[in-house]
Formats: structure tokens, sequence, C-alpha cells
């Protein structure tokens, strides 16, 4: 019975029907701790399959190891979604792409990373990858999650697209409408002009002139498109970010004219980060102007970067009229403005430049809504 017990067997028992005594109770006894064993068992089984089939459902793809990079277990979604088998070694996704092993471990805890990289067979794959620590009975193991941001991007793309395709109705039925209308009823006046209902040459030039007007309103706008959507790729370069900053002063105080105050706060004046350096003052004198635009009289502008020097961090704050909150996500959708004459070039433009660094652009709101902050982040 105790082989059995030590075996983990937990099928046996003591048969009691011919023992009598202290004899009889020593194998009840053990028959009832055996029970307890069994049942322990049962509970401890129905539990690892219960989180098995759960992990197995959880889209993001999980990875647990030794310190050596031993995999000690990984789920459904790490198996099919990285090689298609349960692999042993850490170093096993270098079939993948050889700096990956290394850059999962470089990952700080708690922190997460934007991974990117193609496979030998030529596909493009994205990851938000995130690494923990975690300890079952004594022994620390890595938690690697990797969860794919494709789907991700293409919802965003999905709902970008839908923004700029409203916007760009709205802007050419605008234009169209007019044009159609009155060519319509010139086209109808000269129909039944022999009948001695053709229209005054004067009611004939304003026709004109409004179909000229707009057709020509339409061609800008259109020209406005490819303005957005044809910027170069950044030719990259090794920038001085305090020498970038300071050498744009006088052109930001320029920009904000005799009744407008420009503070500059730079935390890491010798810090190095590659960019196009005329095509990020264009986002730096583009977020000033709109600054002005907002009718701000302080506008700071500061520059740090993160507590894990991964990111470079420029900052535009206004004391502006701000930015109503429902149009906040909007604020980067090109043709897009909150100002009566606004455009919607500029903070578009911003965001393609930022994008095309690998870098992301936010705004929010300051003060209680009466002002706004830009921060560009910049991956160093």
């Amino acid at each position: 019975m105790l082989e059995s017990v030590r075996m983990r067997d937990f099928s046996l028992q003591y048969a009691t029907e011919h023992l009598h005594g202290e004899e009889r109770r020593m194998a009840e006894e053990i028959n009832a701790v055996i029970r307890e064993f069994r049942e322990t068992e049962q509970r401890h089984e129905g539990e690892s399959h219960f989180y098995d089939a759960l992990l197995s459902k959880v889209d993001a793809m999980l990875i647990a190891t030794d310190d050596a990079g031993k995999v000690r277990w990984m789920n459904r979604a790490a198996r099919d979604g990285l090689c298609g088998f349960m692999f042993e070694s850490f170093d096993s996704l270098a079939a993948l792409h050889p700096s990956l092993p290394q850059k999962l471990r470089e990952l700080k805890v708690g922190g997460a990373q934007l991974i990117a990289f193609t496979t030998p067979q030529g596909e493009e794959r994205q990851y938000a990858a995130s690494r923990t620590g975690i300890y079952v009975r004594g022994i620390a193991y890595r938690l690697y999650s990797l969860q794919s941001v494709a789907p991700i991007m293409r919802q965003g793309e999905m709902i970008a697209q839908q923004r700029l395709m409203r916007i760009l109705t709205h802007e050419i039925m605008n234009s169209l409408t007019p044009i159609v209308s009155l060519s319509e009823t010139l086209s109808d006046a000269l129909a039944d002009g022999n009948d001695g209902m053709r229209l005054p040459d004067e009611e004939m030039c304003k026709a004109l002139s409004v179909i000229s007007r707009r057709a020509s309103g339409l061609m800008r706008f259109v020209e406005k498109y490819r303005l957005v959507s044809g910027i170069a790729m950044p030719e990259m370069k090794a920038v001085n970010v305090g020498d970038f900053v300071h050498g744009l002063m006088g052109v930001a105080r320029s920009i904000a004219g005799a009744g407008g105050r420009v503070c500059c706060d730079v935390q890491c004046p010798d810090t190095v980060v590659d960019m196009d350096c005329p095509q990020m003052e264009q986002v730096l004198i583009n977020l000033l102007k709109n600054a002005v635009e907002a009718g701000a009289t302080r506008i700071g502008v500061r520059l740090a970067h993160t507590e894990d020097c991964r990111w470079l961090l420029l900052s535009v704050e206004d004391n502006g009229a701000g930015i109503d909150p429902h149009a906040m996500e909007n604020v980067f959708t090109p043709f897009f403005s909150t100002k009566p004459e606004g455009q919607g070039i500029g903070l578009a433009v911003c965001r393609q430049i930022v994008s095309n660094h690998g870098g992301m652009i936010g705004a929010e709101p300051v003060d209680g809504g009466k002002g706004t902050r830009f921060t560009v982040r910049l991956p160093l």
C-alpha cells in the first residue's frame, strides 16, 4: 500500500472484510488517507484541465521559460502561431528570425515593446511583446507574452480610412453639387434658347464664374490630399537633439510673435537620435503654428526621454483655446479642423512624418481643457 501511494497510484485499497481490531482501524485510516489523496489529485487534474483550456483560448502567445532558457510551458496560441509544435529551447525561436530570442531576452520586466521582423518565408510579423516574472514553488520563471498587432493595426487603418472617406466625400460633394446644378441650368437654357428662354449674358457669366471657382477649389483640395499622401520617406541621420531644438528657438519665437512667449526645457541635451532633420523641423513648426492659431500666449517646448531610454519625448504645450474632447480623436485626420478657416493639413502631415520615423504623436488636454499638449515619441 505504501509503495502504491509513493507511486501516486490511488486506485488500491485495503480489503477490510477479514480484519479485526487495531489492524482493521489502521486499514480504514489508510483507506481514508488514500481517498483524500485521490480526491485531491482529481481536483488538481480538473483545475489543470480548466486552466489549460482557458489559456488555450487566449489570443496572446504565452511562453514560460526558466533562467537557462529552457521552455517549461507554452499555450496553444504560441504553438500554432510560432512554429506549429512545442519546442524545448528558447533559442529555437531563431528559426523565425536570428535576433528574436535576444530581443525577447532584453525585454524589461513589466515593459512592452513592438517587435517586428521578416520570417525566412518573407512573412512580415509584428508583435507587442512583454515579459514578467513568476514564482512556482520558490522557482523563478520568465513568462513572455506576444500579441500580434496586425488585427489591431488593420482595425485602426479601417477606422482612419472611414473617417477620411467621410471628410473627402463631404468636401467633394460640397464642390460638385453647385457645379452639377449650374451645369444643368445652363444646359437647359441653351436647349431652350431658340424658344426665347435664353438666360441673360450676365446670369450666364455668374453661373460660369461659380462653376470655375468651385472647380478650382476642388483642384486645390485634391492638391492638398496629394501633399498629405505624397510625403517622402525620411533620410535618417544622427542628430543631437539639444542642438536641434535650440536651433529652432529663433523660428519659434518669430512664429509666436511679440505677444507670445516660448519657453524651452531640454532635459537630455546630449541625446542623439536618428531622424530626418528638415522633416522633424516641419513637425515642430506645424505644432507651434497650431498653438499660435489656437490663441496661445505661452508655449512650452520640452525635450526628455523615457525612464528606460527607449523613447525620445518632444512635447509642445500651450495655453490656447484647447480642443473639444469629442474632436480630440480626429485632430490628426486629414482635412479635419476645429478652426473656421483651418485646412486640416498640418497635423495630418505631422502624424505621417512621425509615423515614417517609427514614432507616434498624440494630443491631450491640459489645465482642465484650457490648453493642449502634443507629444512626439521617437525611438532611441
